[in-house]
């Protein structure tokens, strides 16, 4: 703080020293002129002294800092052109690197919002059988009152849709059960109210709910007295026991429940209870037990129990594995494996920029060489050239990383706007103090990348040939030639690797795009609706709201067919049935394979437009009577049938009805096209379709296809009221266009192929310029020869073919090892690509293709500045 009054001391108490030398000299005899000249001489270098005085008082390094950034600052206004490029090009890099790391940071490093989240467990049983993961209630219950290895066992059940009234506008609300040890075990308590009680998790106990923060303020206006008041769900009254904390986070990915219910299980194992349900397990490790240790233990405790399961849950369950998963890897999934694989390239894109910005400062210190020079004769070591080049180079690093992280946030808010819904949470990603300690460390170590190499070819000037205004030599300007051509093939082989990896996703996405559902997606509006049990729960009344529905839907103007399945394309939602086919085996039907089975109106094929392979579809008179006929789809067909549509035409089937129960045999009446139920990249399962109305089956759950002649969307508001006016209390959920429901189920591709598409880009264009930055210079620090070679009588041709080779040398050295770099890389992106191997070969010659041509244009350009180079001003200028 007092720095400047600290100086003009010394410097007083220097000069009283000079003078009180001199005045003695005069005593003895000498003028006075020559007295100070001795005295000067006798005291020494005044500026070497007050540095070394400066020195002791301990901040010379942060005055030279100081000093330093200010020159910085001043030769980079000199500059501004190199100034925005390299911070432009670093803000691009240090800003995808922090967004990216903050959904990184918020979805794989932090822990769960849970006490003691490294001991939660996700447990399931895996049924080979069936393809699918599932606990029934009777095994949940078997491992919570038997297993060594868990502190506390919770289950969390299948709530689904209901129907919320009274409440406003009748609504469909999606709703989650749970044990009501579930959040003790989590460490969670409601911000209002109680948890549920162990009465209240059994048969016969009390009908409570526990409402989310987001549901309580949109739909009961936050009142603070809701506890104890009644909410009606499918036409039942609930009590309101409590309300979550805003920041709850539900412990399953891709759901977010908007009220939770009581989980009532049975207390004992009962493996012939009429409450059959399929649980969703979580548990907390004990102390020093191991995953393999908890699977094992439970995997021996499943086989004990087969000699109390029905025959046909024996059947489906063969080969059935028990798995024990941390609870943090379950909600993560396969979102690891992409956020890494996003997290490589934008490292790669910065990577690419530091050394685009170390090939433009070698050529600026090499223009600055006669500077550097000058300070080095005057004294300056080259310790303190690097600190100062360094220093530069901090200061285009901290600017660009200030730029980078506004950017950073921009980033986030887009990612958090086109993620697709099971991609992450959303609510926790956000710029914390880890985010920001990461900004600062990369944007430290590309000071390092690229102001080491630039600032070390620098530092040591050619003193003698600088100050004689002399050229370099040939040596040294080939050996920094050589450095900046090494530099742009490191850029080339980057980009190279981002081409393929980005071309591949592209390719993947276009594919998955372009694969047949099995159906015709334009112009359909699908719109779902779950009817309570306690208003339709006889098939009569259930019947007849569908039935006047689809009445008035398909009499509407610009409606050409509407629909109704228990099941609609791509909602991964179904029923299975066991089945035997007539004259295939004697096995009883509990011991058979399941199917899919899928309740349908008669229009619905001509309303989706699923093809008709052989045979017919319904007909109202099998909804209305006992037909006894179904519709087999192409995939039960070659699995169970011998693969020939016509041939299934008449053949029969029957359904397992359990143990000693002997169901109606049912004729297959026509076969249909195989429709992708789970997914797009899925093909569609074997089905069967079975007349709406009749099978026995309690089909509460009803989805309408509606195909128009206008714009669907346009018609939403529209079924929207039909339904309502038959039943003012039901509400429909889930009307999106079926387009829109494709478009989702590729979201997650096409998220990745955009996200690393971009990527790629940036990658192309910062190596296209890295090319020509380096070919540009390369022209002109070679003008002098350019010239001498064209007086001598080279061609415009000549001289474009030799800064166009060496251009295409540099490119032709990074094609091929990035090629190799893409072939091993690639290799990470197999769990991403659908139709397409990691190693494609049109792909990953594309790549090079493409980067090819970029960097031909990138060279023409200083190749036509070289072939107008005038021999005489050439000549004249040396």
């Amino acid at each position: 703080m007092r720095r400047g009054e600290a100086a003009r001391e010394l410097e007083e108490e220097m000069r009283l020293h000079r003078e009180m030398k001199a005045r003695e000299l005069v005593a003895g005899g000498a003028r006075e002129d020559e007295a100070r000249y001795a005295a000067a001489r006798a005291f020494g270098n005044g500026m070497l002294l007050t540095e070394r005085s400066r020195e002791a008082w301990g901040w010379r390094w942060l005055e030279d800092f100081a000093q330093d950034l200010r020159y910085g600052a001043r030769t980079l206004r000199k500059n501004l052109g190199f100034a925005a490029t390299a911070i432009l090009t670093l803000a691009l890099g240090i800003g995808a690197n922090t967004a990216i790391f903050s959904v990184v940071n918020a979805v794989l490093l932090q822990p769960l919002p849970y006490r003691d989240p490294g001991r939660l467990v996700w447990v399931d049983e895996y049924l080979p059988r069936m393809n699918d993961s599932a606990v029934a209630n009777p095994e949940y219950t078997n491992w919570a009152l038997n297993n060594h290895s868990f502190e506390v066992t919770a289950a969390i059940g299948g709530g689904g849709p209901m129907n919320l009234t009274q409440a406003g506008a009748p609504e469909q609300i999606d709703t989650g059960i749970i044990t009501p040890n579930l959040l003790d075990m989590l460490g969670v308590r409601p911000a209002l109210g109680r948890p549920f009680t162990s009465e209240e998790g059994l048969p016969g106990g009390n009908r409570v709910v526990i409402l989310t923060d987001r549901l309580w303020r949109r739909k009961f206006g936050a009142d603070p007295n809701i506890v104890g008041k009644g909410v009606v769900l499918n036409q039942d009254s609930f009590t309101v026991v409590g309300v979550m904390p805003p920041d709850f986070q539900f412990p399953q990915r891709g759901f977010k429940p908007e009220l939770l219910g009581a989980f009532q299980l049975p207390p004992k194992v009962d493996w012939a209870t009429p409450r059959m349900s399929l649980t969703q397990v979580i548990a907390r490790l004990k102390p020093g037990v191991t995953l393999e240790q908890a699977s094992a233990d439970l995997a021996t405790l499943s086989k004990r129990t087969n000699a109390d399961i029905p025959a046909m849950f024996v059947h489906m369950r063969e080969g059935l594995q028990v798995r024990v998963t941390s609870l943090h890897d379950k909600l993560v999934g396969d979102v690891r494996a992409t956020l890494l694989i996003l997290l490589g390239a934008v490292g790669a894109v910065l990577v690419i920029s530091c050394v685009n910005i170390a090939n433009l400062q070698l050529a600026r210190t090499a223009n600055r060489q006669k500077e550097l020079a000058v300070r080095a004769a005057i004294g300056a070591s080259r310790m303190r050239l690097l600190r100062q080049l360094l220093t530069e180079g901090a200061l285009i690093a901290m600017l660009g990383g200030t730029l980078g992280l506004a950017g950073a946030v921009a980033g986030v808010r887009v990612l958090q706007s086109y993620a697709p819904e099971n991609f992450l949470n959303v609510d926790r990603v956000a710029m914390d103090r880890w985010v920001l300690l990461f900004t600062v460390g990369i944007t430290c170590a590309t000071v390092a990348l690229f102001g080491a190499i630039p600032s070390m070819h620098a530092s040591k000037p050619d003193v003698d040939a600088r100050l004689k205004d002399g050229r370099d030599t040939a040596t040294r300007g080939t050996g920094q030639r050589r450095v900046r051509s090494a530099l742009a093939i490191c850029e080339l082989v980057l980009a190279v690797v981002l081409l393929a990896a980005s071309g591949l996703l592209i390719r993947s996405f276009v594919l998955l795009s372009n694969v047949d559902p099995g159906f015709d997606a334009s112009h359909l509006l699908t719109v779902s609706t779950m009817l309570p049990m306690t208003k339709y729960g006889e098939a009569g009344p259930r019947n007849a709201f569908f039935d006047e529905v689809l009445r008035k839907l398909n009499a509407l103007p610009g409606v050409r067919a509407a629909g109704l399945t228990t099941s609609l394309p791509l909602t991964n939602f179904n029923m299975m049935r066991t089945f035997s086919v007539e004259g295939q085996s004697d096995k009883p039907t509990d011991l058979a394979p399941p199917v899919v089975v899928e309740y349908v109106s008669p229009r619905y094929f001509e309303a989706l437009r699923v093809p008709l392979l052989a045979g017919r579809v319904f007909e109202e008179l099998d909804c209305k009577s006992e037909t006894h006929v179904v519709i087999a789809n192409e995939a039960f067909v070659k699995r169970y049938l011998g693969g020939e549509a016509q041939r299934a035409v008449g053949k029969r089937m029957r359904f397992g009805g359990g143990p000693g129960v002997q169901t109606a045999w049912e004729t297959i009446a026509g076969v249909v096209a195989s429709v992708r139920h789970a997914k797009l990249d899925h093909e569609g399962d074997p089905e069967i379709y079975v007349a709406r109305g009749h099978g026995g089956m309690p089909e509460t759950l009803g989805g309408f296809a509606v195909r128009t002649d206008v714009d669907p969307r346009s018609m939403a508001s529209t079924v929207r009221d039909v339904v309502q006016e038959v039943d003012p209390e039901q509400p429909v959920f889930d009307v999106r266009t079926m387009e829109q429901r494709i478009a989702d189920a590729a979201s997650g591709t096409r998220f990745n192929a955009t996200l690393l598409g971009f990527f790629g880009f940036v990658a192309l264009a910062l190596a296209g310029v890295g090319v020509y930055g380096v070919i540009a210079y390369s022209v002109a620090e070679r003008t002098h020869e350019i010239g001498i070679r064209v007086a001598l009588g080279a061609s415009r041709g000549d001289v474009a073919g030799m800064v166009m080779g060496q251009g295409m040398v540099m490119t032709l050295i990074g094609s091929v090892a990035g090629l190799a770099g893409a072939v091993f890389a690639t290799r990470f992106l197999s769990s991403l690509l659908y139709g397409i191997q990691p190693r494609d070969p049109v792909t990953l010659g594309a790549a090079a293709m493409v980067l090819g041509v970029v960097a031909l244009a990138a060279c023409w350009v200083p190749a036509r500045r070289a072939m107008r180079v005038d021999p005489m001003v050439a000549l004249r200028h040396e």
